[in-house]
């Protein structure tokens, strides 16, 4: 596993680890069920504490990247992992019907429920869920480019939880961190087993490549529309640029544009791109071609 650590970054160390675990589990280098090295494993690679590292995994944990039990080390959760198989589908109905009666519900209640589940119509758009305002805008910015034949809409949770038919005939997609949240709060947020993709983010080894191949000590721009690619991107970017290098951040307005003439490099999101200006912009798409080329043939097939 692929994790470097700059001791020396502003970025705290546990902080470094646990989203650069995040960004493997989202880019698919590690996958459900893959086990992480130990904590004491994990601490002796890079010289640092246990407790560092124990901080990082469990805080994976309660942000559902990764599920553990007592002397065993952590693995990466699947997705499904809330998903319980049954032997057939008359266990399966009289175990609803106990639970239902069990939780205070009418069997009339219970009935209408099932049929209007049972009337759920396939997809037919997308419908983008983030809590973080200019995330929100640029993941509805590439996928409305990358999808141009598919309508594309975009909700902040607590407008969804005040109106949660905006989901019907929808593709939830969301960023992979917040898939847990949906589908596992109370109230849940999806009805169980809605249509839901999670996003799987560009790899970002060539930008950081980029950042490595400058000769001199530089001065690289960190510019979004987004707090929350701000925030990941300094922690991503933050063993690469070490000591070596100054990293500035900078998070642009609904409609401002600015002038980073100044810097060596700039790393910016996709809609950042068009409203700055800079000798070098390394652009990077959130969204990766393959994954929307997944949106489209999930809404296809689900037509078919």
């Amino acid at each position: 596993m692929d994790i470097r650590i700059d001791k020396e970054s502003e970025v705290l160390v546990r902080q470094q680890i646990s989203e650069q675990i995040v960004f493997l589990i989202a880019t698919g280098t590690l996958k459900a069920n893959d086990a992480l090295p130990s904590v004491r494993q994990m601490a002796r690679r890079h010289d640092i504490h246990e407790n560092t590292v124990s901080k990082a995994y469990q805080d994976l944990v309660q942000r559902h990247w990764l599920k553990g039990h007592r002397g065993k080390r952590m693995v990466v959760r699947p997705f499904d992992d809330l998903n319980h198989a049954v032997e057939d589908l008359d266990d399966l109905i009289d175990n609803t019907i106990r639970t239902a009666i069990d939780r205070g519900f009418t069997l009339q209640q219970l009935r209408q429920r099932v049929r209007e589940r049972l009337l759920m119509t396939p997809p037919d758009h997308v419908l983008i869920i983030e809590d973080e305002p200019g995330m929100r805008r640029l993941l509805h910015q590439e996928l409305s480019k990358m999808l141009p034949l598919l309508t594309v809409e975009a909700i902040s949770p607590d407008t969804l939880a005040a109106n949660q038919g905006a989901v019907i005939g929808a593709l939830v997609v969301t960023l992979p961190g917040r898939v847990w949240n949906f589908v596992s709060g109370r109230p849940s947020l999806l009805p169980r087993g809605h249509p839901l993709v999670a996003v799987e983010p560009c790899g970002v080894d060539a930008y950081l490549d980029r950042i490595r191949k400058l000769k001199q000590a530089s001065v690289i721009g960190v510019v979004s529309i987004s707090q929350e690619f701000l925030r990941l991107a300094r922690a991503l970017l933050a063993p690469v640029i070490g000591s070596r290098h100054v990293m500035e951040e900078h998070l642009l307005s609904e409609k401002e544009t600015k002038d980073f003439s100044g810097m060596d490099l700039v790393f910016c999101d996709a809609a950042a791109q068009q409203r700055i200006r800079a000798r070098k912009v390394v652009p990077y798409h959130v969204v990766s071609k393959t994954m929307a080329q997944k949106i489209s043939d999930r809404i296809a097939s689900a037509k078919d």
